[in-house]
């Protein structure tokens, strides 16, 4: 494989480079053997998540540089992390790569890569390189720990928890629509970088959990007519939402104008959002701040005991029905 490197052990050493040895004790091992090696403590569950990324499914390098790239491939796996409550530690990456890639790709990717990672302590551990035959594929896993006690599920919502999103819902839908219709690099704006460059909610998710406030929670990433119906269907509960309660993303007046849908149909199906869907017991709800670390926290809704998820608009109710991302949709 090509790659702009001479061989595949130029391409790992280029990572090992990048990534360094992490100045973390319970590391038993740097990058280069078969496996990698950590000490676990007692008192703790291991979390284990992974993602993959397909060009021309997930990404479009038209739009998308390699460093936003690198950025969000961990941004996606921290995201579920934050929605177990738990603390990430370590990821490892593959890549498959075809022949005609540019030879700047690697390095770009793991700056981004490594740039979100430092930020939120996660050390890059071991991974795998090889040929694609078309296009690029990457796969992120990614390993991090809670307190049983502190573990956060999808199943724990009962009749009565309100229901709360973090932040604002429908940028990052907006913002693919915008690049898509661009085809090219677009002029950077607070939609396009929700897209490119999420934000997962790691303090968030840690925060709910130790304060015992969440009693199910989940991340949006399919959009919050498809994650509220998976956290509806695995509690085994329905859902009521008021429209005039959820944070739709701030869209300027020029870029709604290029939109063929109202914000709200983003913040409802956009997708890609990464953040936070928890319930809360009503006896509760007192103890859930309005911000956590200068993240808004938003009520939107209630759980019911009849299932379905219920769209409340003043006087009118409607279904709502899930119109997320599925990659094996008809």
């Amino acid at each position: 494989m090509r790659a702009g490197f001479s061989s595949e052990a130029q391409i790992i050493q280029e990572i090992q480079r990048m990534a360094a040895r992490p100045k973390n004790r319970r590391l038993a091992l740097p990058i280069g053997d078969d496996a990698a090696a950590f000490r676990t403590r007692p008192g703790r569950l291991i979390l284990v998540s992974t993602d993959a990324l397909v060009e021309g499914i997930h990404f479009d390098l038209r739009y998308c540089s390699a460093e936003d790239l690198g950025w969000k491939a961990l941004a996606v796996n921290l995201s579920d992390i934050a929605a177990m409550g738990g603390t990430p530690l370590y990821i490892t990456t593959s890549i498959a790569l075809p022949r005609d890639v540019p030879p700047d790709f690697v390095p770009r990717f793991y700056r981004g890569l490594t740039a979100i990672a430092r930020k939120h302590a996660v050390s890059l551990i071991g991974g795998d390189t090889c040929q694609s035959l078309q296009g690029i594929f990457l796969d992120v896993t990614i390993i991090g720990e809670v307190e049983p006690k502190h573990l956060l599920t999808r199943r724990g919502a009962k009749p009565g928890d309100l229901i709360y999103v973090t932040g604002e819902l429908g940028g990052s839908g907006v913002g693919l629509e915008l690049l898509s219709r661009s085809r090219r690099h677009a002029p950077r704006s607070a939609a396009t970088r929700r897209h490119l460059r999420p934000q997962p909610r790691c303090p968030a998710g840690r925060f709910l959990a130790e304060q015992r406030l969440a009693s199910a929670m989940i991340d949006l990433s399919d959009g919050l007519s498809t994650d509220l119906g998976h956290l509806c269907d695995q509690s085994g509960v329905g859902a009521l939402i008021e429209v005039a309660r959820i944070p739709v993303a701030k869209i300027a007046i020029r870029q709604r104008q290029l939109l063929p849908n109202a914000p709200l149909h983003y913040a409802l199906h956009g997708g890609e959002d990464y953040e936070l869907l928890f319930t809360v017991p009503s006896r509760l709800s007192q103890r859930v701040p309005k911000q956590i670390d200068g993240l808004p926290i938003h009520s939107i809704g209630c759980i019911t005991r009849s299932t379905g998820v219920w769209l409340v608009d003043g006087q009118k109710k409607q279904r709502l029905h899930s119109r997320g991302f599925d990659h094996f949709a008809q």
